[in-house]
């Protein structure tokens, strides 16, 4: 799983849906070249080339007649999957009817949308229009049972890098819980019936694709269960309101309106103040937004560059927001790699003035509500700015606490937020600074690499914390599991992984 996961976190979200939509083009082509499923190759490659060209110059022209950036995966992840969930075209009509689904989708997308927050799945919204105008039934064809141990994997390998996993079965547990339900009282039940509805169905299309989509689900853990049991009764029960008839797309819309409810609803530009820098590899970049907008401390949001040169992960990425809801600037901590990403490289080269848009914003990694217990926070590196926001929010506050705050850097030169943290001192956070690479003791730094030994003995009331830890996926996971060896409860210990930027 380690290696999986490294791998993973070379690859963006969006980039990743790519790629494993692609490999499942594939598939459909080979499956269609040796008769696994009812469509001619060619007529695949028409009604992909037409939903792709249409969902990508609907995009390119909206976003420049409206000013706004155009994020380069998205029109490209639609036009995928209405790939899988409207008939190949084989007529001109067919032809005319993917043309229509694919400017839908990417139209959907400026127009429907509130202070540029999206109300609906792209994909699904097109695939209603087409369904519920009559001009094309969905079909839904990825549920072939040809696709199906194939979708699993690739399914879960999208959900793994977006640590996903509950909303994934919370989804499917719903789905067959309901669709067991439903043939008990139609007196079908059966194995056979079982398997048929589970593995000729969309079910892992739709929930590792479609349900995971993040700027059409609920920003927190709680909405997003909620979320997918929603979606899933619908789907599987497929209730008729009026006219309508509750196609997985439909369930699915129902859902997007239920997490627009309960979302943040923004879209904030973003104008560069300064740029702090705080190592060779580390700087602090501080932004003017053009509003104000309310978040948690420990939240992240998506950052898009307007013009990002060719980059293969795109011109978007999550960071954690640093600063605290009580500053006026909005703040986000990045560390630099060789070599760096174009959209890093751009960002690396802004200049004061220099505007970016900020959207998405969401996150259950905060300690809203915990701020009256005992809490052990651990930083790995750039892990630390989570951790910034949240000190700052609590001196801001003069919320006195019982806090202790492990920060952890290569070497010394990279620690940041220094003054903050030592500000935070006043209101009961006590910092131990630690340096993994071997070094003369100096001051209050120690310099040892973190394991068991060294968290028992820096917090020997571990016991009687809940913990916070933050940083890259492999430091997350081996302080998760130094922690379980000392005996801490799972839920005492939350965790805020890096998606890979």
């Amino acid at each position: 799983m380690q290696y999986i996961d490294k791998v993973l976190n070379r690859i963006t979200m969006y980039r990743l849906v790519v790629y494993v939509l692609g490999a499942l083009v594939s598939l459909s082509l080979l499956f269609a070249l040796t008769s696994r499923i009812p469509f001619r190759a060619e007529y695949l490659v028409g009604s992909l080339t037409l939903l792709i060209g249409s969902a990508y110059v609907t995009d390119r022209s909206l976003a420049r007649f409206l000013g706004v950036p155009s994020n380069r995966e998205s029109a490209l992840i639609t036009a995928l999957i209405l790939f899988f969930v409207i008939q190949p075209a084989h007529t001109v009509s067919g032809g005319l009817i993917l043309l229509l689904a694919g400017a839908v989708s990417s139209a959907g997308k400026f127009l429907l949308a509130w202070n540029g927050k999206h109300i609906f799945n792209p994909a699904a919204l097109a695939a209603a229009v087409v369904s519920l105008t009559g001009l094309q039934a969905t079909s839904w064809w990825i549920g072939s049972s040809a696709f199906w141990p194939y979708m699993l994997v690739l399914g879960l390998l999208v959900v793994r890098k977006i640590r996903r996993s509950a909303l994934f079965v919370v989804f499917v547990a719903s789905s067959v819980l309901a669709q067991y339900l439903v043939f008990l009282q139609q007196h079908q039940l059966s194995a056979a019936n079982m398997k048929h509805a589970l593995l000729t169905s969309p079910l892992i299309f739709l929930a590792s694709i479609m349900l995971t989509e993040p700027a059409t689900m609920p920003p927190r853990r709680n909405q997003q269960m909620l979320f997918a049991v929603l979606v899933a009764v619908l789907y599987v029960t497929g209730w008729k309101l009026g006219p309508i008839i509750i196609y997985p797309e439909v369930a699915l819309l129902l859902g997007n309106i239920f997490a627009f409810v309960v979302s943040p609803k923004f879209r904030v530009r973003l104008q560069l103040k300064e740029v702090q820098q705080v190592s060779d590899r580390v700087y602090n970049y501080v932004f003017q937004p053009d509003r104000r907008f309310a978040f948690i401390p420990g939240q992240y949001m998506e950052w898009t560059l307007p013009n990002v040169p060719y980059d293969s992960r795109g011109n978007r990425r999550t960071f954690t927001i640093a600063s605290s809801p009580t500053e006026d600037e909005v703040m986000v901590g990045v560390k630099y790699y060789e070599p760096a990403s174009t959209y890093k490289a751009t960002l690396h080269q802004l200049k004061p003035g220099a505007v970016v848009y900020g959207s998405q914003l969401a996150g259950n990694f905060t300690m809203q509500g915990s701020e009256d217990n005992k809490l052990a926070l651990i930083a790995g590196g750039i892990g630390i700015t989570p951790f910034r926001s949240m000190v700052k929010y609590l001196t801001d506050h003069n919320l006195q606490s019982d806090v202790v705050l492990l920060y952890t850097v290569s070497n010394a030169q990279e620690f940041a937020y220094v003054k903050e943290l030592k500000a935070a001192s006043a209101v009961g956070v006590r910092t131990i600074p630690i340096v993994t690479q071997p070094g003369k003791e100096s001051g209050s730094v120690v310099h040892a690499k973190l394991d068991v030994e060294l968290l028992a003995q820096l917090i020997p009331d571990y016991a009687e914390r809940i913990f916070y830890v933050s940083g890259p996926n492999i430091m997350v996971d081996a302080t998760k599991g130094y922690l379980h060896y000392l005996g801490v409860h799972n839920s005492h210990i939350h965790t805020d992984h890096f998606a890979g930027y």
